[in-house]
């Protein structure tokens, strides 16, 4: 499995586009790894996770045609995860050349109740909207997704809606993706284990950093988080362990990050990060 960290940043982004912090300044000035845009992440470039407003720079600078995917799973429906207005030009003379004719988008029930909703604002014409396919998902519930076994785990977050992580299974290896998300529950640790197989990559919230809040994790909750799936053998040595959607509120430059990781078994990650395993 092939996993491209398009985004590394949580919800403003970093720097954040109004903010004018040390840390955002310092973001600016030092450039590379330390600006981080909105969260959203891709599978062998076929399975994408989230559509942020940062969609269209991240294809352009990743070389990523959008064309080619055919299926899209969504967190939860804050705004720096899904904007589904972006879609309004996916097909017709916006795009006569499309390998993928529909567009299959997997989520919580928000998900398509959002794209309704903006699309009485700002109408979609008909021959768009007819291949834009909308998939309800439930917790524990596993489907068959283009050719991955996706199961959706409740996600500690978003609290007015059910927000959703997944594990993702192409049969070799599974993929564990924790953002946005408070620590895990211990129903989300029992659904682990019952899963019955090692993790080769755990991707983790990391929003708050040195800080707490209980709708997203902290940087030793990522610490501890890789403790317990060793614990409970859902991870081992081998596993990837992999920190995302990190503020500007809360964590210095990138090689701050590092240096507060180096030695625990945890990397932060970066925008157009690429991990294979």
């Amino acid at each position: 499995m092939r996993l491209q960290i398009l985004g590394s940043g949580g919800g403003e982004g970093y720097p954040a586009l109004f903010c004018s912090c040390g840390h955002c300044s310092a973001a600016r000035k030092a450039g590379g790894k330390s600006l981080r845009s909105l969260s959203q992440s891709l599978i062998d470039g076929k399975l994408l996770i989230d559509l942020p407003a940062d969609t269209h720079m991240h294809f352009m600078l990743n070389n990523i045609d959008f064309g080619k995917i055919a299926h899209l799973l969504v967190t939860h429906t804050h705004a720096d995860h899904y904007v589904p207005n972006i879609l309004d030009s996916r097909g017709t003379d916006f795009a006569p050349v499309m390998q993928e004719k529909q567009l299959h988008i997997y989520g919580n029930a928000d998900v398509k109740r959002c794209y309704d909703g903006v699309a009485q604002y700002f109408p979609v014409r008909k021959e768009i909207r007819e291949n834009i396919v909308f998939h309800e998902l439930h917790p524990g519930e596993t489907v068959r997704i283009g050719g991955y076994s996706v199961t959706p785990l409740h996600a500690y977050h978003a609290f007015d809606q059910v927000a959703l992580n997944y594990i993702i299974d192409d049969g070799r290896s599974a993929l564990l993706y924790l953002v946005d998300t408070g620590f895990p529950k211990e129903e989300t640790f029992a659904a682990l284990k019952g899963y019955g197989k090692r993790f080769s990559c755990v991707v983790a919230d990391g929003t708050m950093g040195v800080n707490y809040y209980e709708g997203h994790m902290n940087f030793q909750e990522n610490i501890a988080l890789r403790a317990r799936l060793l614990g409970m053998g859902a991870a081992d040595e081998n596993t990837k362990f992999i920190v995302a959607h990190i503020t500007h509120n809360h964590a210095g430059l990138h090689e701050e990050v590092e240096a507060y990781f180096a030695g625990t078994g945890v990397v932060p990650s970066y925008d157009g990060m690429t991990l294979e395993f």
